[in-house]
């Protein structure tokens, strides 16, 4: 999740974009500033926005965790046609 530092630059940012592209930014009491950069900022954190490098994280870590679930399925299935195999010969009539 952002902290709060990023999500204080972005609503900067935001202001600052209005400001120069001439829009109500100039006109923005400092009051209405405040208020549109906490109303951002309250709109970021309920979007539930991930940093760039929390999303690469966890998509390591899934991919991790795919092949590892791959790995195991492996596994499982080798030693389920072991038992079939000692079963079948534990059950076949000895001489």
């Amino acid at each position: 999740m952002f902290n709060p530092s990023q999500l204080k630059g972005l609503a900067d940012e935001w202001m600052q974009g209005l400001s120069e592209k001439g829009l109500p930014g100039k006109a923005f009491s400092e009051e209405m500033k405040m208020m549109a950069k906490a109303h951002f900022q309250q709109l970021l954190v309920q979007a539930n926005l991930v940093t760039r490098e929390e999303f690469d994280v966890q998509a390591e870590l899934l991919s991790r965790t795919q092949d590892r679930l791959t790995h195991l399925e492996q596994q499982l299935t080798t030693l389920q046609n072991q038992m079939e195999e000692q079963m079948q010969s534990e059950l076949e009539p000895k001489d």
